[in-house]
């Protein structure tokens, strides 16, 4: 049987939790825990034991979970509360082999419709993600971001809303491994250089309006991440 580990009130420095950004800085605390390995997948999250141990009221609480919840990264359970998501290696496999079904299809279309000023944001975010991967110790969660907005910034620019929705669904509920992951996807300076070369395949390709090139680089990149899921189950659940 699964047991959770306490946080101590030593965790948090009260002093810091000023009362207008107590929503925001309880929900920075949360995420620092999942990304030190204090809470893992499948943690409940009791909102009175949050509440007492953060020195904070029950509100805000509420508040940061509702937007762990937005985030992909926790799940309300009828009669059971508010627990932390649960992926196995299988439901990792299948999210990307949706993912590899709907991206390239989307970024197809971008290419016949995106512009040049669409083109020319997407040179400035390729620009700050690598100024981000570049610094010696990672922020994952701004990694996370970065990376998202790059992919989002083409596959909306294909005007399929309805099929942006289903991938944006998608990543919500990868959002977890990503983040414990992508902490060790850009543990070297290789890596870090073959992710920054990725994105900039597929920038080059927009700009020239190469669409068969870029969905090719898309599925061809998301076939090897659903047939190499570097799964270790010890950096996302506590022991039984």
């Amino acid at each position: 049987m699964r047991t959770n580990m306490r946080i101590t009130m030593n965790d948090l420095n009260r002093e810091t939790l000023q009362h207008n950004r107590l929503p925001d800085l309880v929900l920075d605390k949360l995420m620092e825990w999942i990304m030190s390995g204090k809470l893992l997948m499948g943690d409940k999250l009791n909102t009175e034991e949050l509440a007492t141990q953060l020195g904070v009221s029950r509100m805000p609480i509420r508040e940061a979970l509702s937007n762990l919840e937005k985030m992909g990264l926790a799940e309300s359970i009828p009669y059971a509360g508010t627990r932390l998501v649960t992926l196995t290696k299988d439901d990792v496999r299948q999210i990307y082999i949706a993912r590899t079904a709907l991206e390239p299809v989307a970024a197809r279309y971008a290419c016949a419709k995106i512009t040049d000023k669409q083109i020319e944001d997407l040179r400035r975010i390729q620009e700050e993600y690598k100024q981000i991967v570049s610094h010696d110790e990672l922020d994952a969660v701004d990694v996370y971001q970065h990376n998202r907005l790059y992919h989002f910034s083409i596959y909306k620019a294909s005007g399929l809303s309805r099929v942006c929705a289903m991938i944006e669904s998608l990543w919500d509920n990868l959002s977890f491994f990503k983040l414990i992951y992508g902490q060790k996807l850009l543990d070297s300076k290789e890596s870090r250089d073959s992710m920054i070369a990725e994105h900039q395949s597929y920038l080059d390709a927009l700009e020239r309006r190469d669409s068969d090139l870029i969905f090719q680089l898309l599925e061809c990149n998301l076939k090897k991440r659903a047939e190499h899921i570097p799964y270790n189950s010890d950096a996302y659940f506590h022991e039984k």
